[in-house]
């Protein structure tokens, strides 16, 4: 389908918001499972009724698509996306009582196959994104919809949520201009990824490293994840965002392989670790979409 084609136009900020719905899927996951692994799997019931949390993410998928179809706001919209991805964490992380005739939640290969159509998911959405750029009807389009929403009623319809969102920007912009913070932030990426490199050889035996017979691929992830980043280090002096670029491409491989296969073996390895690699993404995210290109 051409991108100009008459009528349909597409959103600029639509790579953000399905990169977002598939982060926040995959952290909904991780952290659903270490919750109900900490919690003893505890169920809420009625009697004989069990409200399976597939269910609740149907209803978080289904109020994303009330406020998308009701609402034209950007913000409404990124906000749309991260409750989708919640719900569609919740929905796909009950995949294995779906393929399993004894209706089996803990069915081995759920992980495997979960993270295959995240894979593919990822790449179809590349692939869109990817095949023409903006028009300038498109671009046109995008800019007078922002500038008319964003200055006239967005703030009422969310002013906690803006408020929220601008402090935390700021806070952001202040630690982010600092020169020392990405590389920092980026060595210290370095450092756990080696060292769970190390630890899943056998090199070390950290007590802070919790790891006990780990998946090849899940130490493929982390070996992957440190070389983007060192080559990200090196394009530190030509290209600073350049140089970012690289280090998101690491989070995210950190995110949807070494992650999702270290839960399979050690969730507490994984829900740490996934907290370092939100924590580290979100900086990142905010830093390219704030830093544009000309820039530097």
């Amino acid at each position: 389908m051409r991108s100009d084609r008459k009528g349909l136009v597409r959103d600029s900020d639509a790579g953000d918001m399905l990169e977002l719905l598939l982060v926040i899927s995959v952290a909904t996951i991780l952290i659903n499972r270490a919750f109900l692994a900490l919690t003893g799997y505890p169920q809420i019931a009625f009697g004989s009724f069990h409200i399976a949390h597939m269910l609740w993410g149907g209803l978080l998928m289904l109020i994303s698509l009330i406020m998308v179809f009701y609402y034209w706001n950007p913000s409404i919209r990124r906000l749309a996306a991260l409750i989708s991805g919640i719900g569609f964490g919740l929905f796909i992380d009950e995949l294995g009582k779906f393929i399993t005739q004894d209706n089996d939640y803990f069915f081995k290969p759920t992980i495997a196959i979960i993270y295959i159509i995240f894979i593919a998911m990822y790449l179809v959405f590349r692939r869109m994104l990817g095949l023409h750029p903006l028009t300038q009807h498109e671009i046109k389009v995008n800019q007078g919809i922002r500038n008319e929403l964003e200055s006239s009623s967005e703030s009422r319809l969310l002013k906690g949520y803006d408020y929220l969102r601008s402090k935390y920007r700021a806070f952001l912009n202040r630690i982010l201009t600092m020169r020392w913070v990405i590389p920092g932030m980026m060595i210290f990426f370095v450092f756990t990824s080696l060292a769970q490199f190390a630890a899943i050889l056998g090199w070390i035996n950290p007590g802070w490293i919790p790891m006990e017979n780990v998946s090849g691929i899940s130490l493929t992830g982390a070996g992957v994840s440190s070389i983007l980043v060192f080559i990200g280090l090196l394009m530190l002096k030509s290209s600073r965002r350049k140089a970012v670029h690289w280090f998101k491409l690491a989070v995210l491989v950190n995110i949807f392989v070494t992650q999702v296969f270290l839960f399979y073996q050690s969730q507490l390895t994984a829900l740490w670790g996934l907290i370092i690699d939100l924590l580290v993404y979100a900086c990142i995210d905010y830093y390219l979409r704030n830093h544009p290109a000309s820039i530097y």
